[in-house]
């Protein structure tokens, strides 16, 4: 028998609410600072208007969980309209993940200078920073690859007290503009004129700040393991958040703009640090560039509450954006494993490794961001590259799902979502105009990518598919990106992320032109392969790619008597463990349950083809030698098999389905420190196994005495693991 696992709804709105606000709610730390740098004295209208289109953004992202109760991201909703649209919309999502964890690991280490003084400071020619963030991530994608820890409950507790903190610093700014609380060190408050420098400087500095907008697409993602009804739970947990970003962004934009020049720009005669970009940024009468650009709430923390609430603070906001880093990466891992399961990647970016955690895709979630760190060493040159794919990704969703006429929308909520594509659009022709590393950034993500796409149509075996055909696309694919590697330049600066030439207007034409070309033609091969990649909207069921059969495999094995009991055994092939059941079945005239259960540790940001039995090597081996040591004993055999996020889960599960007497397994040999970040898993099955299923952990001595299958009990042998 084949089962797997589907995703269980257990997420409620107040688990996802602190969840957003991790994604969410981090903006604040850098977008105040940016808003200063780029605005001066009129970034609170900046601000304003901005909270204005975070408002109809969070809105119109309840309408999507709505709409998409598996799944709501842009990947997973814009392929109900356009299967490419879908995938440019998921590699900007990686694009935007890239940068999410390399600016916001660069500024955690901003925010703990508050602690540690290290500003200035540089290591081989890159800043002390932007060495550390790096490390940190590389060291963040290592424990990722053991698969999910136990630091989600951490992570929520970070954010409720970064509510808490931030919380308290509004309530002082508010306790002194009505003068109960008295602050030193502050100015009256000037609202400068937002439009001082012309029209189109304005609109420059408002599309500087729309990474407030960062993070929205976290709560789409989240809607395939909420709680019934997905509507109710969205919205109870969208709102809240609105609400404190907006109240407190509006709240600490006015503290911020009371401060004196002193404090917020750098004063004639100081050393200005090197990795300050004065690209667009709003200059003192005196001509000298902002500071605190990286760390502008611990500023405020520090006039309106004191520096040892600011240095406190400081840490558990460092503490905030390095539990950020984290989710990017697995968001980075979990897009890049569906993209690769629906064969839009190739095969090679689903490979597992015994965690559970897909290879390919988590080297790249941590080498590229660490890359892209040292490259871009300051937020202002970072806050470019993210917003591209930020508001391509929110443009693509919104536009995708307001012009699908299948989708049940209400005409005020249709022209809204339009509304805002367009003012989306807007922002990223703005941003491809300003900004030509963030143009180049996101043109060679989407040309890697739709190559990688064309490579899978080449190397997809499961359709007929002439060899001069599959060169062909291969060649196609390796010379758009040679294309995109000569129109860039070779230069060191240019070549990876299109500083220089790509500038000039022609380039950009050129490079966008092999983008679109190679988009148009991958999507136009798949559909003359006849391949189909994804979810099949109309049938609701994941399908193959092409017409190959599905191999139906026997998995019910009789054996020399009929079985009296069930005994199951939960394993990826211990071999001392196997030959054990199998003695016990013998001498209890019990069926031997195999249950094989794949660990896949990324969370699923939608429906996606599951794994299946077929394509598990290591699962048919264990299986197939099962079935002959059964065969020479004569005991009868079920082989089960399953895929799971949650492994304790699926086994009771499975023992409780199958209605088994005994459930045996192996005793782990990882100690303290991986109980620690993993959990007890032994435990775990312990404390939800039903009391009528005996519970059997067997050591490696394998000379255990026979215990009685009915009643609760557990064995533990004496060897040393």
């Amino acid at each position: 028998m084949l089962s797997v696992g589907e995703r269980p709804r257990v997420l409620k709105w107040f688990h996802a609410g602190p969840m957003l606000f991790g994604d969410w709610g981090t903006s604040r730390l850098y977008v105040l600072g940016l808003a200063f740098a780029f605005n001066g004295r009129a970034s609170f209208w900046f601000i304003l208007l901005m909270s204005m289109l975070l408002i109809g953004v969070g809105y119109s992202y309840e309408i999507i969980c709505r709409l998409f109760p598996d799944g709501g991201g842009v990947y997973s909703s814009a392929r109900h309209r356009s299967q490419l649209l879908a995938v440019v919309g998921g590699l900007l999502l990686c694009a935007d993940y890239v940068v999410t964890a390399a600016l916001s690991c660069l500024d955690a280490f901003h925010y703990l200078e508050n602690v540690i003084s290290m500003e200035g400071m540089q290591f081989l020619g890159f800043p002390l920073e932007a060495i550390l963030a790096s490390l940190t991530i590389l060291l963040i994608g290592i424990l990722n690859s053991l698969g999910p820890t136990g630091t989600g409950s951490i992570a929520m507790v970070i954010a409720i007290m970064t509510v808490m903190l931030t919380s308290l610093i509004g309530v002082n700014v508010i306790g002194h503009s009505i003068g109960i609380i008295p602050v030193g060190g502050v100015q009256s408050v000037h609202f400068a004129n937002p439009f001082s420098g012309g029209i189109w400087h304005s609109w420059v500095g408002f599309t500087e700040i729309v990474l407030a907008l960062s993070g929205v697409e976290a709560i789409a993602n989240m809607t395939g393991i909420m709680v019934q009804p997905v509507d109710k739970t969205s919205r109870k947990s969208i709102r809240p958040v609105i609400v404190e970003i907006v109240i407190l962004n509006i709240i600490l934009s006015i503290a911020m703009i009371s401060l004196p020049d002193d404090v917020l720009y750098y004063v004639k005669g100081e050393s200005v640090p090197a990795s300050i970009s004065l690209e667009n940024v709003r200059l003192s009468d005196d001509g000298m560039p902002p500071r605190h650009t990286n760390d502008m709430l611990s500023v405020i923390a520090t006039t309106y509450v004191g520096k040892t609430f600011s240095k406190f603070s400081s840490l558990v906001f460092a503490l905030l954006l390095i539990s950020a880093v984290n989710t990017a990466i697995a968001d980075l891992v979990s897009i890049q494993f569906m993209l690769s399961r629906d064969r839009e990647l190739p095969k090679l970016f689903s490979g597992l490794n015994k965690f559970g955690m897909p290879i390919l895709p988590l080297a790249i979630a941590s080498l590229v961001p660490a890359i892209v760190v040292l490259v871009f060493p300051n937020v202002t040159a970072l806050a470019g590259l993210y917003a591209i794919g930020v508001v391509g990704a929110i443009g693509i969703n919104l536009g995708t799902t307001s012009t699908n006429r299948k989708l049940p929308l209400r005409i005020y909520e249709r022209r809204l979502m339009q509304l805002i594509t367009l003012v989306m659009i807007c922002i990223e022709a703005t941003i491809c105009q300003i900004k030509p590393e963030a143009r180049g950034f996101a043109l060679i993500t989407l040309v890697l990518g739709l190559a990688a796409r064309m490579i899978s149509i080449s190397l997809n075996r499961s359709v007929e598919i002439p060899m001069n055909r599959r060169t062909k696309y291969t060649a196609w694919a390796i010379l758009a990106v040679i294309s995109m590697i000569l129109i860039l330049g070779l230069k060191p600066s240019v070549a990876v992320f299109g500083r220089g030439s790509v500038s000039n207007f022609l380039d950009f034409i050129m490079a966008a032109s092999v983008a679109l070309a190679l988009a148009l033609i991958s999507d136009r091969v798949q559909k003359r392969e006849g391949i189909f990649t994804g979810f099949d909207e109309e049938h609701h069921e994941e399908h193959a790619l092409g017409t190959a059969k599905r191999i139906r495999r026997k998995m019910l094995f009789a054996g020399s008597y009929n079985a009296k009991n069930r005994i199951m055994v939960a394993t990826q092939g211990n071999p001392e463990l196997m030959n054990y059941a199998i003695r016990e079945c013998q001498a209890w005239e019990a069926e031997l349950q195999l249950l094989y259960i794949r660990h896949v540790a990324v969370q699923a940001l939608g429906p996606m083809i599951q794994i299946s039995l077929n394509e598990d090597a290591a699962a048919l081996k264990l299986f197939e030698q099962v079935k002959m040591d059964c065969e020479s004993a004569g005991v009868p055999l079920r082989l089960l098999y399953g895929v799971s996020r949650d492994i304790p889960d699926a086994i009771v599960d499975f023992t409780v389905t199958h209605s088994a007497d005994m459930l045996m397994l192996g005793v782990t040999r990882r100690g303290s420190m991986w109980t620690a970040l993993k959990g007890d898993i032994l435990m775990s099955i312990a404390r939800n196994l039903p009391e009528s299923v005996g519970l059997l952990i067997v050591g490696r001595t394998g000379g255990l005495g026979v215990a009685p299958p009915r009643g609760k009990s557990a064995t533990f042998s004496s060897s040393t693991n």
